[in-house]
């Protein structure tokens, strides 16, 4: 959900910040703050990472953190440059 909601919410922010699309700011915040925040709640993120310290699993709690904020920046870069190919 995260990974997902990352590349959706920059794809919408630079369609809007680089004038590739025209938005209105109200879109833009529903869309964004709205459907992407409701979307990837940081507490699903939490209630694993528990689950995984719960159960002992101390290697796989620390792939889910890294990997959860690399795969992040990962799909941010892409919903960005997704976002300036739509041209």
């Amino acid at each position: 959900m995260n990974v997902t909601g990352c590349l959706l919410i920059a794809y919408i922010l630079t369609l809007a910040a680089e004038n590739i699309r025209i938005i209105s700011t109200e879109l833009r915040l529903m869309t964004t703050t709205g459907f992407c925040g409701a979307y990837t709640t940081f507490s699903t993120y939490g209630l694993e990472s528990k689950g995984f310290l719960d159960k002992g699993d101390i290697t796989m709690l620390l792939i889910y953190w890294v990997g959860s904020a690399i795969v992040g920046m990962i799909c941010v870069q892409i919903g960005v440059l997704l976002a300036r190919r739509s041209i």
